[in-house]
């Protein structure tokens, strides 16, 4: 009988431990999360200013397309990337940026492209909820088997009328400025992983075809990134009622 009481006490404690040693973990994963989105949130300073998540596609492992002449998507999605991070904020924006390197997101940085994209989505979310009059704005480079292919397109979540109001809108800039020679339309997509899973306004911009030679050259350039991050920003504004 007295070694049976003792089992029951020595469970006891043995289950508060387990309880204490449960929640001390709960906490610090909180902690951890809680960190970790201030930190993807760091440059959202107002909760009452217009916010744009830039997300620069690809990253680390996985270059994306890749340009007749060897020219990595991920590269030209991350240098266009910061060329219309320095001209929104030069227009008043916020900024947030999915990444600032060339990296594939995801713990122990090894390549998950769920892992990657969960990530992504997780940085768009977060900032969103800090401040709803944020939009999404993925840069990409496009391909195509035929090498003559070329032009910008933009491709929005079909379920969203907000999206499709900014697809349609930055599609009407880039017509003007880019597609001169004829002109593409703003696609609906009810697939992409990061449209159906951004919860603000977003749209997937593919700034051009590295399978057509003279493209790939002029996406590689300062001079035509900038022009196509001028040309997005204006797009940026339009929708958020500015001139």
């Amino acid at each position: 009988m007295f070694m049976f009481k003792n089992k029951i006490k020595i469970n006891m404690v043995m289950s508060v431990v387990l309880l204490v040693s449960m929640t001390i973990i709960a906490c610090n994963m909180d902690k951890v999360a809680t960190v970790e989105m201030e930190k993807e949130n760091k440059n959202v300073k107002t909760k009452n200013g217009k916010v744009v998540v830039i997300d620069p596609g690809h990253g680390g492992d996985d270059p994306g397309k890749v340009g007749v002449n060897g020219t990595k998507e991920k590269d030209v999605n991350l240098a266009i990337s910061k060329c219309l991070k320095e001209v929104l904020e030069d227009n008043g924006f916020d900024v947030v940026m999915t990444r600032n390197k060339d990296e594939i997101l995801n713990e122990g940085g090894k390549f998950s492209k769920v892992g990657d994209l969960n990530k992504r989505c997780s940085i768009i979310n977060n900032t969103y909820q800090i401040n709803s009059n944020s939009i999404m704005i993925s840069i990409h480079q496009n391909s195509f088997t035929n090498p003559n292919v070329k032009g910008a397109q933009s491709f929005f979540y079909e379920k969203s009328e907000k999206s499709k109001k900014l697809g349609l809108i930055l599609q009407n800039h880039l017509n003007k400025k880019i597609n001169t020679e004829k002109e593409k339309a703003a696609k609906p997509n009810n697939s992409y992983y990061m449209l159906i899973n951004s919860k603000c306004p977003g749209t997937i911009i593919e700034c051009g075809f590295l399978s057509n030679p003279s493209e790939e050259e002029s996406l590689s350039k300062e001079e035509y990134q900038k022009k196509l991050a001028e040309i997005i920003c204006t797009g940026i504004k339009e929708y958020f009622g500015e001139k």
